[in-house]
């Protein structure tokens, strides 16, 4: 009996120990941002799909969703199979209780919008915009308006409504370009509010080139897109979604405009500085606290913006498959006061829910304390999120905003630096310059006073004989640099006169013009890598020292060689080695303000860029004109002559690039086809 125990008991044993599979099961909605490099990484967990609700067949058509309260109020459409006209359906989130307004009054409504004044629907159907109480009065209707202020060609087909707390109703219509119509309490027509400029796609500019003015009037006038979707904060910011031409790849490329916007009381987006990360087929936003907002697409991704159109999370999807997180049409999305959110499917005909995690939870409390002045709890949870996440540009925003609050510029330029943020890195180095002066100036003023007395001291002594002049420098190393020196003052001084020397070779040689070009090559990398980062001219991160090398060396080898071969087939008098020398001086206004303009970045910040940007132009503007002049002063030609030679050196430098490309693509094949020839006879034998 024992010995049965025994055994049964050593068999149960090694049944319990055994390794038990277990399939694991990730969200089905998996969380991205941006990085610091601008690209999209997979991230902790902000939202979580939860509840689904009414997917029991209720809805028919659904077409908006607006929470107030613990109840969602959802546009819905009977079809015309089913008696057609449209309602509102109240379901209530807690009990699960239903009841509908608008029933016999609705045709068919696009748009909800709900506060303590009532039920605000805008109904496409009807084209009317309808105030109801929430007994399911009407108190107001909104038709066509009859002003002078709305053309008889506009549109009046409401989709969407939003009402501020002054009570002005702001309405979306479908085809309405000339922006958001505007009514006061009362009903009365405004005017129109805050629409998008004209899109000039590529296509539109290719044809500006081509067509004349005759063509072009036949053509459709370019009209703005209509605002989608909108909704309105707690500060009265109207915060709209528009759908760009997704058509054109040309177009989403070269778009000027925000499709996501936020909209002051006079209608300017305030996010209108910069591009912002979004789609082209938004068809909802909802605002939320502390400059929150949440976006949907159609095809169910969800992003969620700060108060500067910063991308903090990016989730959802279309649903191939049934999987909850995912849509096929989605058309709406609200928040409630926990952060929750509702997106409304209409293929789908019911809307589910998200919720936030702790990681959400912990970002938008950071931002909070970040916009209520509470520094030092906002950087305890930046850190605790940067060490979650590294990458995570938001973090490093964040971060840096908190550090430069508390006036730790040099460690929020940083910051701002690895987001690449030159802006606020800008603002930072202002910042740091103005207490280095604070600190310094007393020791600059003593400075600047000595050199002065100094040079006071120096004229007079000189004028009374008593200061010796220099004696004349006898190393022929140091006195040939003092000569080719005074050349360069002469070529900026009396370009004309030196250019004849040149040509007379009474000035210059190979070896100082050779020397003058590795110099000017040295300063063009010094330009373009040594700049500081807020007047970086490249992403010195990411950019082959090689690749912006050759855009100097080749431009230079094929304007001298193809100078010197156009000037001699048109009767030029220079010869390859006076084009060499005279190429390389014309460039001495480069060699001379080029390192002034990279250490100026190092002292001026972006509110003085246009003294960078000014010294830069007058450097590459006076080494082009003196680059021209040097055409016509070697080879002896007349102006008209001049030009023509230069237009023809930059067609053979044009047509060179191609070649070169041509062949190059010629030889890939050429070596890709031997490898397999040789490839092949190798397998076979």
């Amino acid at each position: 009996m024992r010995k049965a125990v025994a055994l049964i008991t050593a068999v149960l044993a090694a049944v319990l120990l055994l390794p038990v599979g277990v399939k694991a099961s990730g969200s089905t909605a998996y969380t991205y941002t941006l990085s610091v490099d601008g690209e999209w990484i997979r991230t902790q967990d902000a939202y979580m799909p939860g509840s689904i609700f009414l997917n029991d067949g209720t809805l028919n058509a659904p077409e908006d969703l607006f929470l107030y309260g613990n109840e969602v109020y959802i546009a819905d459409t009977v079809p015309a199979e089913a008696g057609s006209g449209g309602r509102i359906l109240i379901y209530n989130l807690e009990t699960g209780s239903l009841r509908t307004l608008g029933e016999g009054v609705l045709a068919q409504p696009m748009g909800v919008f709900v506060n303590g004044d009532g039920v605000f629907v805008a109904d496409r159907g009807a084209q009317a915009v309808y105030q109801f109480s929430q007994e399911g009065e009407v108190l107001l209707e909104l038709g066509r308006p009859d002003s002078y202020l709305f053309s008889d060609q506009s549109q009046y087909l409401p989709t969407g409504v939003a009402v501020s707390g002054q009570g002005v109703i702001f309405v979306c219509g479908e085809g309405a370009y000339e922006g958001l119509m505007q009514f006061d309490r009362h009903g009365e027509f405004q005017g129109y509010f805050a629409a998008n400029a004209t899109e000039m796609t590529f296509g539109d500019r290719l044809r500006e080139l081509i067509l004349n003015e005759e063509q072009m009037s036949q053509l459709l006038n370019r009209i703005p897109s209509a605002i989608y979707g909108m909704d309105i904060s707690d500060r009265d910011l109207i915060y709209s979604v528009t759908q760009l031409e997704s058509d054109s790849l040309w177009t989403i490329a070269s778009q000027t405009e925000n499709a996501v916007k936020y909209h002051n009381m006079a209608g300017t987006d305030i996010l209108s500085q910069d591009l912002i990360a979004g789609e082209p087929n938004f068809t909802d936003i909802a605002a939320y606290r502390d400059g929150l907002s949440f976006a949907v697409t159609s095809t169910g991704i969800i992003y969620e913006y700060n108060d500067n159109g910063d991308v903090v999370f990016s989730f959802g999807g279309l649903a191939t498959t049934e999987r909850s997180g995912h849509f096929i049409n989605a058309v709406a999305i609200d928040v409630d006061e926990a952060g929750n959110l509702y997106i409304l499917d209409r293929e789908n005909k019911y809307f589910q829910m998200f919720f936030p995690t702790d990681f959400a939870n912990a970002t938008h409390e950071a931002l909070y304390h970040l916009n209520q002045g509470s520094y030092a709890k906002s950087e305890e949870t930046w850190l605790s999120l940067l060490s979650l996440n590294g990458m995570s540009y938001i973090a490093h925003q964040g971060y840096g905003k908190v550090l430069y609050q508390q006036m730790r510029f040099e460690e929020a330029a940083e910051e701002f630096r690895i987001i690449g943020d030159k802006e606020s890195y800008s603002e930072c180095m202002w910042e740091i310059r103005n207490n280095w002066f604070q600190s310094y100036l007393p020791y600059l003023l003593i400075l600047l006073i000595a050199l002065l007395l100094w040079s006071f001291a120096r004229k007079v002594l000189r004028r009374k004989g008593k200061l010796r002049k220099r004696p004349p420098v006898k190393n022929r190393f140091l006195a040939g640099l003092k000569r080719h020196w005074s050349y360069l003052r002469m070529m900026l001084k009396n370009p004309f006169d030196e250019l004849y020397d040149l040509k007379k070779k009474n000035h210059g040689s190979v070896l100082s013009a050779t020397v003058i070009f590795v110099l000017v090559f040295a300063i063009y990398l010094a330009d373009m890598f040594g700049r500081s980062f807020s007047f970086q001219m490249v992403d010195t991160e990411n950019s082959a020292l090689s690749s912006v090398a050759v855009l100097f060396l080749v431009p230079a080898f094929l304007w001298v060689v193809g100078n010197y071969m156009v000037s001699a087939i048109n009767d030029g008098e220079g010869s390859l080695r006076s084009v060499y020398i005279a190429t390389a001086y014309s460039l001495t206004p480069y060699a001379v303000l080029g390192p002034i303009v990279i250490l100026s970045t190092y002292v001026l910040t972006l509110n003085e860029a246009v003294i960078v940007h000014y010294l830069w132009a007058i450097a590459i503007l006076w080494s082009a004109a003196l680059l021209c002049v040097s055409v016509r002063e070697i080879h002896n030609y007349t102006v008209k002559e001049t030009v023509k030679i230069i237009l023809l050196t930059l067609f053979f430098m044009i047509m060179a690039v191609i070649v070169c490309v041509i062949l190059f693509l010629i030889g890939q094949q050429v070596v890709i086809f031997v490898k397999d020839i040789v490839n092949e006879v190798a397998y076979h034998v």
